[in-house]
């Protein structure tokens, strides 16, 4: 019985190690160590031709050296503005998507039409684009735009449908104005689809401003990985690819902690 107590009494920092990694950092960290691991030892052994591909050593010093030479910050500055205005613009969709999930009418009416849009491979309409809106900054602008809206439009409109329809009955029973609806109901229950379009829409955002600028650009990241497959440098190619894999981890994870900021709940 003495033991016991001697052990209820330890201090709350003796229970527990401060210096536990929570799981959703220890297994992912565990998994790419693994993967980068087998990747290295395939290149060192030879298993990899560098002209074909490369490994992970090789394109670390790939990408050391144009961060040494700032080059690749020119290139992000580039594709940040494009994608950053394209983007802005997308967020659009967020008031398009709630009025139409709110408005039988107006869904009736456009559905089809975002169906149609939101199925067609933009990607294949990137010379179109270039054509109209020339080959500077407005024609990756508008890439982005086009990619970007509608998951946002879409997941913005399921939110609002998705709403529980108790919660809508309660809100009218206590003489709630639509806009008091609107704000109290409706948003909140939308804001988790919300935030699920904007993560898929990053996505997309990167892909059109890549492609674009790899068409039709003589500068930004697009461009840049287009310049170093032309001169057959994979792993400086790689590196780039990288930077962007990096980034697009980096703009997930700043919307997780924004979520959590909005809706709290969701964490519960």
């Amino acid at each position: 019985m003495q033991e016991v107590r001697v052990t209820k009494n330890l201090p709350s920092t003796l229970k527990k190690s401060p210096w536990k990694i929570p799981k959703s950092v220890l297994y992912p960290s565990l998994t790419l160590l693994i993967i980068l691991i087998i990747w290295e030892l395939c290149g060192l052994l030879n298993l990899i031709d560098p002209f074909m591909f490369s490994w992970p050593s090789k394109i670390f010093t790939e990408a050391i050296a144009f961060f040494v030479s700032a080059e690749v910050f020119t290139h992000l500055a580039v594709s940040g503005m494009e994608v950053g205005i394209g983007f802005a613009m997308a967020l659009i969709g967020i008031p398009i998507g709630l009025a139409m999930g709110y408005w039988k009418s107006l869904e009736l009416a456009f559905d089809p039409f975002v169906t149609a849009l939101y199925t067609t491979p933009m990607i294949a309409l990137t010379p179109l684009f270039v054509l109209w809106f020339g080959l500077d900054t407005l024609s990756k602008v508008m890439m982005v735009f086009a990619l970007s809206i509608f998951p946002i439009l879409i997941n913005t409109m399921s939110g609002v449908k998705m709403t529980d329809p108790s919660l809508i009955k309660a809100a009218r029973s206590y003489g709630a104005s639509r806009g008091q609806m609107f704000k109290e109901v409706i948003l909140p229950s939308a804001i988790p689809f919300i935030i699920t379009g904007i993560r898929l829409a990053i996505g997309r955002a990167l892909i059109a401003v890549v492609v674009a600028e790899m068409l039709a650009g003589n500068k930004g990241i697009g461009y840049a990985i287009r310049h170093a497959s032309e001169l057959f440098q994979t792993a400086q190619y790689l590196a780039y690819v990288a930077v962007l894999m990096v980034l697009s981890v980096l703009l997930t994870e700043l919307l997780k902690i924004f979520e959590k900021k909005i809706a709290p709940w969701r964490n519960l």
